[in-house]
């Protein structure tokens, strides 16, 4: 079999999207620089510590769906990084921190009311998490987990700049496709707080 994806990783979601759904899919894309401190080879055959400048991609595509499902793929360089690593770290941070910073100022989360946690999030989450770099740093032989520090701070600051341009919009169509997600994710968070406190309650009355 032959697959081909002419969107790139926006059609690669929507093909991995395991229900129908409530936003187009939103692509998130920025680069930037780090510097690594790296051994090289000096003129002499020596291996010298030095400090190189590299540049990292980011490209996402994601969407939430009717589902309660997560279908989160990650990759470097076109490896496939099935058990994540810093990239998807600072992604899933990237998600938490920008729905709750938005869900706080838009008054959808009251004051007294508990923070999101990554589970209210991902609820429905289909996303394609992308990163390219020259010599990625992986953890272990079979290179699934990738290890370079500098991919989580740059992917959170490149996904928390993209999804607040997306929640807080002020155009018609994304605003209203905005208010459905931000309504999910809180909904999300309200029936987990809720859940909690009916299973602690089923405990005391028991223990009593």
């Amino acid at each position: 079999e032959t697959y081909c994806f002419a969107g790139g990783a926006t059609e690669f979601c929507e093909f991995l999207a395991p229900d129908p759904p409530i936003m187009d899919t939103l692509r998130i894309t920025g680069s930037e620089m780090f510097t690594e401190t790296v051994p090289l080879l000096d003129d002499s055959g020596h291996m010298t510590v030095s400090d190189v400048e590299r540049q990292l991609d980011v490209d996402i595509a994601l969407r939430w769906g009717t589902g309660y499902d997560t279908t989160v793929r990650s990759f470097v360089n076109i490896i496939a990084t099935p058990k994540g690593g810093t990239h998807l770290a600072g992604f899933e941070r990237a998600l938490v921190r920008t729905f709750g910073e938005v869900a706080r100022a838009q008054k959808m989360l009251k004051v007294n009311e508990e923070a999101l946690v990554k589970e209210d999030v991902l609820e429905g989450l289909t996303a394609v998490v992308t990163v390219r770099l020259a010599e990625p740093q992986f953890e272990g032989q079979t290179k699934e987990v990738l290890g370079t520090a500098a991919a989580s701070r740059i992917v959170a600051r490149v996904v928390e700049r993209e999804l607040r341009s997306f929640l807080t919009a002020t155009r018609r169509a994304d605003k209203a496709s905005a208010r459905v997600v931000l309504d999910k994710v809180v909904a999300a968070a309200r029936v987990r707080v809720t859940a909690r406190q009916h299973k602690e309650h089923q405990r005391r009355k028991n223990a009593l």
